[in-house]
């Protein structure tokens, strides 16, 4: 089988719209977060998110077409255009359009727009929904409006695992590149999920931090007074290709698809296994298939949202796939600094530890002001750390159980 590389990236976040302004602001600890502006929160219980506030859509679409799109599928469209301008191809075209395909998940894809719409419904009649909107809302119109404005005719569908999606989304696009079906793939994840529905939704199900006086350090992951995730948005988008594909064109390789796992923990509709037996199940299986050995891991960024109970699951898993042994490994949490960007959390932190093998640096977690004891490992809370390492790996994991686990290689 063929093996993949990553050779482009891009991104759209609230700390920035390039992974190297994403990555700037990420080793010198500023925070995405901040009270919302886009809508009245005054009677939610939580008043901020991790929200992207500048934001340019007139390089892609007309003011009147951007109406028709999703702030997900618009987010998305940005991140595969930086993407493939990251990896040298200035025009879509100039590889083999049906052996060029498009992964881009999305947990819930257009939900502001699913909000809007019924508020319509509900207030001014059937006559008021738009005839755009099904095409707006739907998961699969982010991979497919992608494919659509690329020209690329290969594999193309949306992985829906909540939370897990992004790397759900790597995944399968790297097996399509390892099968042989395609040479060049757009893989990743976005999500709108920073509106009235959103954050009504998760603060209902008690899952959000209540901060209100502090949303800069509201996301608290491995500390010990951590109350829940901050609700974010953006999206991420990575180009994959077989690695002879790259070198043909000459390329410039940023890292490689070492290996990857999946399960399920089988157990329960958001709270996570508290033995961590799925996620280790998955980082297991991801180990097999790089065929390294553990200890060569020297990274782990973390899904690490700030929930009590799932930062204890995942370093458990974790720390028990490791047999313990974690000195020479370290952990961070980006989701510290933009929040959890649900469906498109993955895809950035895969742009995260990428950078991090890179540089061989990896950036702080903010907000760890007074460590759980039962975390047994640096989690980087003094600063960012400079750490030689071959590999690291990326762990992401969604309401009903659904874990992902990539591992990637330095080039």
């Amino acid at each position: 089988m063929e093996d993949v590389v990553v050779t482009g990236m891009g991104c759209v976040s609230s700390l920035g719209n390039s992974p190297d302004e994403l990555w700037t602001n990420l080793l010198a600890g500023k925070s995405g977060v901040s009270n919302i502006i886009r809508f009245d929160t005054s009677d939610y219980g939580v008043h901020f998110g991790s929200e992207v506030k500048v934001f340019d859509a007139s390089p892609y679409y007309s003011e009147r077409d951007a109406k028709r799109y999703s702030r997900s599928i618009q987010y998305a469209v940005h991140a595969a255009e930086t993407a493939l301008k990251n990896a040298g191809i200035e025009d879509s075209h100039s590889v083999d359009i049906t052996r060029a395909g498009v992964m881009i998940a999305s947990g819930i894809g257009g939900m502001d727009t699913y909000y809007e719409t019924s508020v319509a419904l509900g207030t001014r009649g059937p006559r008021r929904v738009s005839p755009f909107f099904i095409p707006m809302a739907i998961v699969n119109m982010v991979p497919g409006e992608v494919a659509i404005r690329m020209g690329w005719m290969g594999p193309n569908w949306a992985p829906v695992s909540a939370c897990a999606s992004s790397n759900h989304s790597i995944i399968s696009a790297a097996d399509q590149i390892r099968l042989g079906r395609a040479d060049i793939m757009l893989a990743g994840g976005a999500e709108e999920a920073v509106c009235p529905v959103g954050l009504g939704g998760f603060a209902a199900m008690k899952a959000l931090s209540t901060r209100n006086d502090s949303p800069e350090t509201a996301s608290r992951p491995f500390d010990v007074d951590r109350d829940g995730f901050v609700v974010g948005e953006g999206a991420g988008v990575l180009v994959l290709e077989s690695l002879s594909h790259a070198k043909k064109r000459g390329a410039k390789i940023l890292a490689r698809i070492a290996g990857s796992g999946v399960s399920a923990d089988a157990y329960h509709i958001s709270a996570p296994r508290e033995d961590g037996a799925g996620v280790a199940l998955a980082i297991n299986m991801a180990i097999r298939d790089a065929q390294i050995d553990i200890a060569q891991i020297g990274y782990v960024n973390t899904h690490g949202t700030s929930t009590p109970r799932g930062d204890i699951a995942e370093c458990t898993a974790v720390y028990k796939a490791f047999g313990g042994k974690t000195d020479h490994v370290k952990i961070n949490s980006t989701k510290s600094m933009v929040g959890h960007m649900l469906g498109a959390a993955s895809a950035v932190e895969a742009i995260v530890t990428i950078k991090s093998l890179v540089e061989q640096k990896i950036h702080m977690t903010a907000n760890v002001f007074h460590k759980d004891p039962e975390i047994h490992f640096d989690v980087c809370d003094k600063g960012s750390v400079n750490q030689s390492m071959e590999y690291a790996m990326s762990n992401s994991f969604g309401f009903g159980g659904h874990n992902s686990v990539v591992i990637f290689g330095k080039n």
